[in-house]
């Protein structure tokens, strides 16, 4: 029953969106840190994404506005510290809730107490480059070799930029001796889309390597006379564990038609289907896919993929940690 569901009164009830997204990411980060598993995780979020795509939908329609992206969130952290404070961002590309565990469980095993632990939420859509261009540049690959471009928003606080994909220890000699950073790995987003792995291994992956004692290198080099932030630009969904496949044959066409098997698209032509409740929001010149929904579609949906929206794509770790 819906009156019994304890998501009701934050989803349906809450005075305005920007509390109510203030209240998800809040919960989320708490489901984060008290689930037992990856897949336990995804299965607590199923009656939030229902509430939101099949009742509350506005909330979705008003995300981008209403919700405190990571991009927002940064840009504050980073003006907001004392003049002559060393600075350094690392956003692990994909890096979702599910990996919020591991990671502060490798801190607390170093000794590591975070200044700050709390989620944020991507752009809208979900993806790489809709990030890049809320930080003012093209893409992921504009900040490359330190060779951003001067509408970056941090371009004017004498920082260096790179984009990573070695292992994590590898990339010891890549971090340079400036006092401001803003690194970029690609590691986590590289098994989904380069070698394509299965979400169990993606989960145990990420767990092992960032629990693992190259990563911690890898941060303390960064945190040498800097705060640092480890974040990321989006989370990741696995479309086998959504809790609704899409029957009706008009809807499917339509779904087929415009995504194919993704998450999302740019909006070339207007969005033409009335369904009620909708199952697509149009913003930032493209057309996203609202809750878990999946279709039948030749080939089938990527493993794990990212683009829509669903609250383990959109909340990413926002993870301050002090100098040394």
């Amino acid at each position: 029953m819906i009156g019994s569901d304890p998501w009701v009164g934050t989803i349906l009830d809450s005075a305005s969106p920007v509390s109510a997204w203030v209240t998800l990411l809040d919960s989320m980060k708490a489901l984060a840190l008290s689930a037992s598993s990856p897949v336990e995780l995804h299965n607590l979020t199923k009656s939030p994404d229902r509430l939101i795509s099949e009742c509350a939908w506005e909330l979705w329609q008003g995300y981008p506005t209403a919700v405190i992206r990571t991009s927002q969130a940064l840009a504050e952290w980073w003006n907001g510290l004392p003049v002559g404070t060393g600075r350094a961002v690392l956003v692990l590309d994909a890096l979702s809730l599910r990996e919020l565990a591991p990671m502060l469980g490798g801190a607390e095993a170093r000794g590591i107490k975070p200044v700050q632990v709390k989620v944020t939420g991507s752009e809208a859509p979900s993806d790489t480059d809709q990030f890049a261009k809320a930080l003012g540049v093209p893409s992921r690959g504009s900040l490359k070799n330190n060779a951003m471009p001067a509408g970056f928003v941090f371009s004017a606080s004498g920082v260096q930029t790179d984009v990573l994909n070695l292992p994590f220890e590898d990339c010891l000699g890549s971090v340079p001796s400036a006092q401001n950073l803003f690194l970029w790995h690609t590691w986590l987003d590289d098994q989904m889309h380069v070698y394509h792995r299965l979400p169990d291994q993606i989960y145990s992956m990420a767990a092992a390597g960032l629990q693992g004692d190259g990563f911690w290198k890898f941060v303390d080099r960064l945190r040498q006379g800097r705060r640092l932030v480890v974040t990321s630009d989006h989370g990741y969904a696995v479309a086998k564990l959504f809790s609704t496949e899409e029957k009706d044959e008009q809807v499917v066409h339509a779904l087929r038609d415009v995504f194919g098997a993704s998450r999302n698209k740019a909006d070339t032509q207007p969005w033409p289907h009335r369904f009620m409740p909708p199952i697509v929001m149009t913003a930032n010149g493209h057309h996203m896919v609202m809750g878990q929904r999946k279709w039948k579609v030749q080939g089938g949906f990527p493993h794990a993929d990212h683009g829509g929206l669903t609250l383990l794509e959109v909340a990413v770790p926002f993870i301050e940690l002090p100098a040394i």
